[in-house]
């Protein structure tokens, strides 16, 4: 039984210990939605059902001393009554070693309770240390392969050779049979909707993960092959979720280039727009960031991302929605950072936001783990395909503002304001009809979506109707 108290008391440790920090991580949703009663309540629940299986661990540790003194007890007593009841006469000359061997007996309580106290005490520990035991071993894990080949630059190009992968422990493969080029000096977009694999495509490259099949390859030379530590110095990454150490803002920049002189770093975070709230700081560069960078804004965490990348120059620049979190003046500035930055620099950049990305020398769409074209942003809108519906549906969403009625000019407004909302609904119809979209789930709001746009038109023409009614009177 203690090694089963020991295994509860793991199991309830670790579930507190995770509701905590989950509860310190979310504090500001917690309070914005007034759930505070409720979280106190379930973490109050997890840590009493913890201390009631470490109270049952404890007590099937210490009863164990007072248990085994009283069999001591109770067996001498036992030894001595059936010694006077069966040797009868025979019991004085039989005494000395009957005295002998309780005296003996009784020395050697102790050390049995003490024996069986670390027996429970092992038992009560078997749990967590079968957890570590299993995280340590190396026969179930995907250990890494590191080459000993140095990574000097990329002289030719970055090439996806049929590549497939899924995640370990699932059936599913995010990435399936992938092929593309990107050569040096070249910009390669990603777009596609969520869940489409862009981020687990470019985190192939400094192989946070290896493909499940096919290669990668940088100069024809399979990426297993190079040294890791060369590979990944070789690479700048800013991504949508930034991570900021409990330091300093120098440090944080010049992480990745240690040795960077002041004026390196000033000219870094000047390039990446945060040079003006950096100076607004009272410590400046030698401020705390706090935990996570919790003591900065989202923009501010993201520009001193992309500083740090400016700042070890890395031969491959990759973006994963960079200027996300940016306003929209900060995001015009570093986009411009950006594309200096990506000049005569291979760069991979995944993009939502299609207007960020039609400078690229290549577009790849993916969808579903797939790659379903490729191109140039003006060849992709004449294919009139996939990415040429995503670009109708995002651009016809941001312009759904009124438009202003000029009285004396009403067929050319009709025609614009017509084609303005039109534009969405073919884009859904048009992934219908191309049948790209395979999830029910998936094609039952794209005709939502098509339905929707079709009463904005129906709403639009009956109040340019009105309006031009107006105007006729």
């Amino acid at each position: 039984r203690s090694k089963q108290y020991g295994k509860l008391l793991s199991q309830n440790s670790s579930l507190s210990s995770v509701a905590l920090q989950e509860l310190l991580h979310g504090i500001r949703l917690i309070k914005a939605t007034g759930n505070e009663a409720e979280e106190y309540d379930r973490l109050k629940c997890l840590m009493e059902q913890r201390e009631a299986a470490e109270f049952q661990s404890l007590a099937s540790y210490a009863i164990i001393a007072p248990v085994n003194e009283v069999t001591g007890i109770l067996t001498f007593l036992a030894i001595a009554f059936l010694g006077s009841q069966f040797l009868g006469d025979r019991i004085e000359a039989l005494s000395p070693i009957l005295l002998t061997y309780l005296i003996v007996l009784f020395r050697l309580l102790p050390y049995i309770g003490k024996l069986s106290g670390e027996r429970s005490k092992l038992a009560n520990t078997s749990a967590s240390v079968a957890v570590l035991a299993d995280f340590l071993r190396r026969d179930d894990k995907p250990f890494m392969q590191m080459g000993k080949r140095p990574f000097t630059g990329l002289q030719q190009g970055i090439r996806l050779e049929g590549v497939s992968f899924r995640y370990p422990n699932h059936d599913e493969f995010v990435l399936k049979e992938l092929d593309l080029w990107i050569p040096r000096g070249t910009t390669m977009a990603l777009v596609g909707s969520s869940g489409a694999g862009k981020s687990t495509l470019v985190d192939l490259l400094p192989r946070f993960y290896d493909p499940t099949s096919g290669k990668v390859t940088i100069d024809d030379c399979d990426l297993r092959e190079y040294d890791l530590k060369s590979l990944r110095r070789s690479m700048g990454i800013v991504s949508q979720d930034t991570y900021l150490f409990n330091n300093t803002l120098r440090y944080n920049i010049a992480y990745a280039h240690p040795e960077a002189t002041e004026a390196d770093i000033i000219a870094a975070i000047k390039k990446a727009n945060a040079y003006e709230f950096i100076e607004q700081l009272p410590q400046q560069l030698d401020t705390q960031v706090g935990d996570r960078g919790i003591l900065l804004s989202g923009g501010q965490k993201q520009r001193i991302a992309i500083a740090r990348a400016i700042l070890s120059n890395p031969d491959i620049l990759i973006l994963d929605e960079a200027t996300s979190a940016l306003d929209t003046v900060s995001e015009k500035l570093v986009q411009r950072a950006l594309e200096e930055l990506s000049r005569d620099r291979t760069t991979i950049v995944i993009a939502h936001r299609l207007s960020t990305i039609q400078k690229a020398d290549c577009i790849a769409v993916l969808h579903q783990g797939k790659i379903v074209e490729t191109g140039t942003h003006s060849e992709l809108l004449d294919r009139n395909g996939y990415y040429a519906n995503l670009y109708r549906i995002q651009f016809s969403q941001e312009s759904q503002s009124e438009l202003e009625i000029d009285r004396d000019n009403i067929p050319l407004d009709i025609i614009r304001e017509i084609r303005t909302r039109l534009n969405p609904t073919i884009g859904y119809l048009g992934l219908l009809a191309d049948e790209i979209v395979d999830s029910p789930e998936e094609r039952q709001e794209l005709t939502q979506e098509a339905y929707d746009a079709a009463v904005r038109i129906l709403k639009t023409v009956q109040f340019l109707e009105e309006k031009a009614r107006m105007g006729n009177g």
